[in-house]
């Protein structure tokens, strides 16, 4: 990590411009989780009833695993923001713990805090939430009408994808007491408790 990214996340006091560079990070992020486009991807598998494995590929959209490293990514940045936050509420003379404060009352904030400190450790012995939320059945759906073509030769089928737009994109958030949440949604509203209940505390 260069020096001067490692200054502003540490002793560094936060600038207007420090807090617009993450904000912009998590807008590009977001974007990356709802756009389906991409080159491609092929995967095998054994279908029920067959006894040979067969081969699939699609051409026109991301993996599934590209999309899941998509949510994961913008889970963390999510989470992120809330350091920088506590920085601001220092310079701005406020209690840093206000902004712990604020995710405590923020169900969907504490299940952004538990997948994203999952996806940075790989377990979660703590949960902010309670519930220790993950990320699950991160996935693309491809309607009729989006497909151009598909190609069946032996085990082997490939699927054009004419439009990556009307593909549909899906990810859960599943918690221990059996909850399921649309991740977007989840999303979405973990940033509207940033934007209404710490960054208005500090805007100018």
């Amino acid at each position: 990590m260069p020096a001067a990214q490692g200054q502003r996340l540490g002793t560094k006091d936060m600038t207007p411009a420090d807090l617009d560079a993450i904000r912009s990070r998590i807008q590009r992020a977001s974007a990356a989780v709802r756009d389906a486009s991409g080159s491609g991807y092929q995967t095998s598998y054994w279908a029920s009833g067959t006894d040979f494995m067969t081969n699939f590929r699609a051409i026109g959209v991301k993996a599934p695993e590209q999309l899941e490293d998509d949510f994961l990514n913008l889970f963390i940045w999510t989470w992120s923001l809330k350091d920088y936050l506590k920085s601001c509420f220092v310079t701005k003379g406020l209690r840093a713990n206000g902004v712990e404060e604020e995710v405590n009352r923020c169900q969907a904030l504490t299940f952004v805090a538990d997948i994203a400190n999952r996806a940075k450790h790989g377990d979660l012995r703590e949960s902010r939430s309670g519930e220790f939320a993950e990320l699950v059945d991160v996935g693309l759906n491809a309607p009729q009408e989006c497909i151009e073509s598909i190609a069946i030769a032996g085990p082997d089928i490939t699927l054009q994808v004419k439009d990556p737009q009307m593909v549909k994109i899906h990810a859960t958030v599943a918690t221990r007491s059996g909850g399921r949440h649309d991740a977007l949604v989840v999303l979405n509203e973990a940033m509207e408790c940033w934007e209404t209940k710490v960054l208005s505390q500090i805007a100018v």
